[in-house]
């Protein structure tokens, strides 16, 4: 049995690859027929960029050629964090799927990253997938992290949150074809459900190798508290701007 994995058109530089294809590129061989006689069964392996939209439609490419029983899918059907914990709204941004806890302060995730993720869709170059999406994921990571294991303690509260810092140590290259994230929480300072003090180290790793470690402080206020001091801070910011620029036109 034979395994190659199946990446969005996105990731295209992988495809020097024997073992990897895009999935444009792999719908055109399948419709030439030039997979029709297979000298050995197939699976196909999810990497970044496919998800079950472009699944079920190359399963139904495979039913036209009568090969869905010679070539399989091994998709990845891990659920998407929720889109009030990725603190995103559109799905093609998620980056975090099948969130769970470990063991006590270690909570684990797949990366996924779609073919329109908006940070692939002005620069995407080379085989490796670029180090904003490790950047992202860990801001996700932390943020589903606490709204799900932490602040639900709460439900009647909105949490607006505040980064202190965020180090981020680039280690090895992160290629397209399945990552995993793991959350340490090494402070938690949840005591009072107003303020959520917590910090955390969000590990990217791929294939036995940590790719990017980013250690992360962080404070989630009850919305509340921060809006009118945010509200007062650019109320002043905006006056000091603008009366300078006057002072020097």
């Amino acid at each position: 049995m034979r395994k190659i994995c199946i990446v969005g058109d996105r990731f295209r530089g992988l495809e020097q690859h024997e073992r990897v294809s895009t999935l444009s590129g792999f719908t055109r061989s399948l419709g030439s027929g030039a997979l029709d006689s297979l000298d050995e069964d197939l699976v196909l392996v999810a990497g970044d960029g496919v998800g079950r939209y472009e699944w079920d439609h190359l399963a139904e490419a495979l039913a036209r050629r009568g090969l869905e029983d010679r070539i399989t899918i091994e998709a990845r059907d891990e659920p998407l964090v929720r889109r009030g914990e990725a603190h995103k709204h559109r799905e093609t941004n998620i980056l975090v799927a099948g969130l769970h806890r470990v063991a006590e302060g270690h909570f684990a995730a797949s990366l996924r990253v779609h073919n329109d993720n908006e940070l692939l869709l002005d620069h995407q170059t080379g085989q490796h997938t670029q180090g904003m999406v490790s950047v992202e994921a860990a801001r996700q990571m932390f943020l589903a992290v606490t709204e799900r294991f932490y602040a639900s303690a709460w439900p009647q509260n909105h949490y607006y949150y505040v980064l202190n810092s965020m180090n981020v140590t680039f280690e090895n290259f992160l290629f397209p074809i399945g990552a995993t994230l793991d959350l340490h929480v090494e402070r938690a300072d949840v005591a009072r459900p107003e303020r959520l003090a917590m910090t955390v180290r969000v590990d990217v790793s791929q294939a036995g190798r940590r790719c990017a470690s980013v250690a992360i402080e962080y404070t989630a206020f009850e919305s509340s508290v921060v809006e009118s001091k945010e509200t007062r801070r650019a109320a002043a910011a905006v006056d000091v701007v603008l009366d300078r620029r006057l002072v020097t036109a």
